[in-house]
């Protein structure tokens, strides 16, 4: 029998390009090669896409765009195709390793969709629903979940700056700024006072038109992950993130070495209890299908606080999705199985 042809796609015009590249890596390194054909896809920073066959070392740190292993491609609407130089490329599935905008937020799968070509990872109004934090607590709020309060600010609302800061003061400072749409905590601020509120709102808003001001909740950041698996959802042991930082920022996940990841969290069984209960609503509720990591607060009284929700998390080395599963026994390559679903 003939092996599939699995097409990784990397890179992007997102923020989270990098953190992309290291996943992808990490994809590469642990698929199994027996079991499918590879073909690699590159997407550069200003969006040129590239049909990529040298090494992957070289995606690692950047320079595969830099290669001459590489041949430009374009897409055949109509015939629902993506083509290197004229030449169409015959894939069974696509795998896109992509965070945040243009990949994480359903715009890829969007275009999948209409090409009619076979796609890994949660259906595209799934991840642009839950890429989206003011919509996902919304949603919360009305399975009953438990949310941090927030205020929604538009670059518009500027004109009133008193009232943005009448308004987080309801909330209490310290508070969060963040863009709404964006994941890797890039543009992600904790404002300690008034006067730092709005110069952090305007850098937030660098990365997306809407911000979100938050509610600092004081408690463990537990993360669980989900894989379906046979088309049904599994739910990892949840593991507990620890660091040094004052918050868990870019700086912290990708670049510290003082982060310990603690599987599984210490919390209560009624909290680990409460906290499945709310991913297995989330799922229910987000229409999560294949795999996402979901990301909660739990509070030293033990309520559980749910924070945000990844349909594609990453996969890197330090990466917690990966970690919770390996725990349960899975292997890197397992997870990529049932992943791909072929």
């Amino acid at each position: 029998m003939e092996k599939p042809t699995v097409a990784v796609i990397f890179g992007g015009e997102s923020s989270e390009y990098e953190v992309s590249l290291s996943s992808a890596y990490s994809v590469l390194s642990e698929i199994d090669y027996e079991k499918y054909n590879i073909i690699k896809i590159g997407i550069t920073k200003n969006g040129k896409w590239y049909l990529y066959w040298g090494e992957s070392s070289l995606i690692l740190n950047d320079k595969w765009h830099e290669s001459q292993s590489k041949k430009e491609l374009t897409i055949d609407i109509n015939e629902g195709r993506l083509l290197a130089n004229g030449a169409p490329l015959l894939i069974d599935k696509i795998l896109p390793v992509l965070h945040g905008e243009y990949g994480e937020d359903g715009r890829l799968g969007a275009l999948f969709e209409i090409l009619k070509m076979d796609y890994s990872g949660c259906q595209f109004f799934s991840s642009a629903i839950s890429m989206d934090k003011d919509t996902t607590k919304l949603i919360a709020e009305r399975e009953g979940i438990n949310v941090a309060r927030w205020l929604v600010v538009f670059e518009s609302d500027l004109k009133n700056e008193a009232k943005i800061q009448k308004e987080a003061r309801k909330i209490g400072y310290p508070v969060f700024v963040k863009p709404s749409r964006g994941g890797s905590s890039v543009g992600v601020y904790q404002a300690k006072t008034e006067k730092e509120l709005i110069p952090l709102i305007k850098e937030a808003f660098k990365v997306c038109p809407k911000v979100l001001i938050e509610e600092k909740i004081n408690g463990t950041e537990t993360e669980i992950a989900v894989l379906y698996k046979n088309g049904k959802a599994v739910f990892s042991t949840p593991g507990q993130i620890k660091y040094k930082s004052e918050f868990y920022d870019y700086d912290a996940k990708y670049n510290s070495s003082e982060i310990d990841y603690i599987i599984p969290a210490r919390i209560t069984k009624e909290s680990e209890k409460r906290l499945r209960q709310y991913a297995k609503r989330l799922c229910r509720a987000l229409e999560i299908k294949n795999l996402s990591r979901m990301d909660f607060f739990v509070t030293d009284s033990g309520k559980v606080v749910f924070n945000e929700v990844n349909t594609f998390p990453g996969f890197t080395g330090i990466s917690m999705f990966p970690k919770l599963l390996m725990h349960d026994g899975y292997t890197f390559k397992n997870i990529i199985n049932y992943i791909l679903n072929i």
